[in-house]
């Protein structure tokens, strides 16, 4: 028996959605450095469209005129070439094509660092994005260099609010337990905990997420009375907002850690108590699973 996954997300950026339908492209033709001039001002026509929410366009043409204007950006023009690839990337990931959208943003992200060509707001979104999107892909190197450069943007953006930038350093500790880094994850989780605890109270249920990612943190440590510590404030967090989701999980992960350290008894007490509350209840599904967990552990210790 192991302890779950950490739980998902606190925050998601909107990032619109598109409509597609046919839409007809103009090529141009003339001297050079008339077609430069078309290439990157039709850069700018794709951009807008996009971007725009309200504006319909097919994918398929898109990437294609986007095919067929890179070879004509001049060596020395690494904004377009950036450019190119930022639309590039976008549209590749809102057509569902993600792992395909990573190199563009990367290499586009590459380029806006050295030659700025995105605004303040365009930038934090768009690392914002690639981080949620490596994250969704398992890619965790570069979900956590996204996330790490988002954090500080969204700390200097007026508009962003406290909960969206502790929410940012939650998915940043998130990735950092992904990718075995445990003692980084606990040092941006308790930061994150510190944070919530200041905006939401010490009782908050808004604490729950991060109070688990810090158990899950300290049992891959094996910091086992950490954990345990941290689970039992969970479950006191967890009754007191009659949260049952969150109730039945502390009690099974105590249960389970206890099992770990060789005391079957005490995970038998946590499970059993977890299936009477379901019982109290009266909810077929939830007393199925609490039974189900008790008789699992009955399997391991040979009852």
């Amino acid at each position: 028996m192991t302890l779950i996954a950490l739980p998902t997300k606190m925050l998601l950026v909107a990032l619109g959605t598109l409509s597609i339908t046919a839409v007809c492209f103009v090529m141009f033709s003339g001297p050079a450095h008339a077609q430069d001039s078309r290439d990157a001002e039709r850069l700018k026509e794709i951009h807008r469209t996009v971007m725009d929410p309200n504006q319909m366009f097919s994918i398929s043409a898109t990437l294609a005129e986007l095919d067929s204007l890179e070879p004509q950006i001049q060596a020395d023009d690494v904004r377009s070439r950036g450019k190119l690839n930022y639309i590039r990337g976008f549209v590749l990931y809102r057509a569902g094509r993600a792992a395909e959208s990573i190199a563009p943003r990367l290499e586009a992200l590459s380029i806006d660092a050295n030659t700025p060509f995105l605004t303040k707001g365009e930038r934090a979104r768009f690392i914002y994005s690639l981080a949620n999107q490596a994250e969704e892909l398992g890619e965790w190197d570069i979900a956590i260099g996204a996330y790490r450069k988002v954090v500080p943007l969204f700390d200097a953006d007026p508009e962003r609010s406290e909960d969206e930038r502790l929410g940012t350093r939650e998915r940043l500790a998130f990735c950092l337990h992904e990718a075995g880094k445990y003692q980084e994850a606990t040092a941006v989780n308790k930061e994150v905990l510190a944070g919530c605890e200041r905006l939401f109270g010490p009782d908050s249920e808004k604490l729950l997420v991060v109070v688990t990612n810090l158990a899950q943190n300290a049992y891959k440590m094996r910091q086992f009375g950490e954990a345990k510590g941290l689970l039992e404030r969970r479950l006191s967090i967890a009754t007191k907002r009659d949260d049952q989701s969150h109730i039945d999980d502390s009690l099974f992960q105590l249960g389970v850690l206890a099992f770990e350290q060789g005391q079957p008894g005490k995970a038998e007490t946590f499970m059993k108590q977890r299936l009477e509350l379901a019982k109290a209840s009266g909810d077929a599904e939830r007393i199925e699973d609490a039974e189900q967990a008790l008789q699992i552990l009955y399997e391991k210790t040979g009852r």
